[in-house]
C-alpha cells in the first residue's frame, strides 16, 4: 500500500510539474502574439533551444524564472539541488553560529536538518510543519531537525519553534539566492550536504538524511 501510495504522489507530481511547464509555455507563447521574442538559457547561462529548456524543466533538478522587457521574454534555468561539502574550519564555525542561533548545543555527531522559509513562504511553512514524513524524520534520534526563518521573519507553530536566523549566517552559507516555497538542507558530520532550494521533497530528504554518503 505505502508503494502504491509513493508511485501516485510522484504522479500527481509529474502532473503539476506539466501543468506548469503548459502555463510557461503558454505565457511564452503569448509574449510572442505581442511581438516579444523568447530567448531561452540554460543554468550557465548558454542559449538553448525550447525543447531543451522545457525537457530540463520537467525535472526536479531545474527551476526557472522569466524577466519581460519592451522586447523580449528573457527565461533562464537554474539549478535546485546541489551536494557539495564544508571543511573542518567551516563546518566548525558554522555550528558555533548556528547553537548561537538558536541558543541550544547541536549533538555534531548525529546528521543535522535544516528546513528553511522566507517572508514568502508563510503557507509552505504550516504545511511543511505538519508533513508526515518529516514528523517521522524528526522523530528520528539518529537526526537532528530544526525549523528556521530567514532573518527578520518570525514565524510561530503550535507543533514546532520556529527559529529566526538572526545573525544570517543559514541562510548565507544554504540558502542564496532566494527561493520560495520552501527549502531544506541535510548537513553531515563529515561536512558532506544536500540541499534543495524551494519546494524540497518530503520524501527524497528524509532518505538522503538516513543514508550514509
Amino acid at each position: 500500500m505505502r508503494g502504491f501510495i509513493l508511485k501516485l504522489f510522484y504522479f500527481y507530481k509529474m502532473k503539476l510539474y506539466l501543468l506548469i511547464s503548459v502555463f510557461f509555455f503558454t505565457f511564452l507563447t503569448f509574449a510572442q502574439d505581442e511581438g516579444k521574442k523568447a530567448y531561452m538559457f540554460d543554468e550557465n547561462g548558454n542559449a538553448i533551444g525550447q525543447k531543451e529548456f522545457f525537457s530540463k524543466l520537467n525535472s526536479e533538478t531545474y527551476y526557472k524564472r522569466a524577466v519581460v522587457n519592451d522586447t523580449a521574454v528573457l527565461a533562464r534555468l537554474y539549478v535546485r539541488i546541489f551536494e557539495g561539502q564544508l571543511d573542518k574550519p567551516s563546518y566548525t564555525n558554522f555550528m558555533s553560529f548556528l547553537e548561537k542561533t538558536i541558543k541550544t548545543k547541536v549533538d555534531t555527531t548525529k546528521t543535522l536538518v535544516i528546513y528553511f522559509f522566507y517572508e514568502s513562504d508563510k503557507r509552505l511553512a504550516k504545511h511543511y510543519a505538519n508533513t508526515k514524513r518529516l514528523i517521522e524524520l524528526n522523530n528520528n534520534p539518529a537526526v537532528e531537525t530544526f525549523y528556521m526563518t530567514e532573518k527578520g521573519f518570525q514565524f510561530k507553530n503550535r507543533k514546532h519553534i520556529f527559529y529566526e536566523d538572526s545573525l544570517d549566517v543559514v541562510k548565507q552559507t544554504f540558502f542564496i539566492p532566494n527561493v520560495c516555497c520552501g527549502s531544506a538542507v541535510v548537513l553531515k558530520p563529515n561536512g558532506n550536504y544536500y540541499k534543495e532550494l524551494g519546494e524540497f521533497n518530503s520524501y527524497k530528504l528524509p532518505e538522503k538524511a538516513l543514508m550514509d554518503w
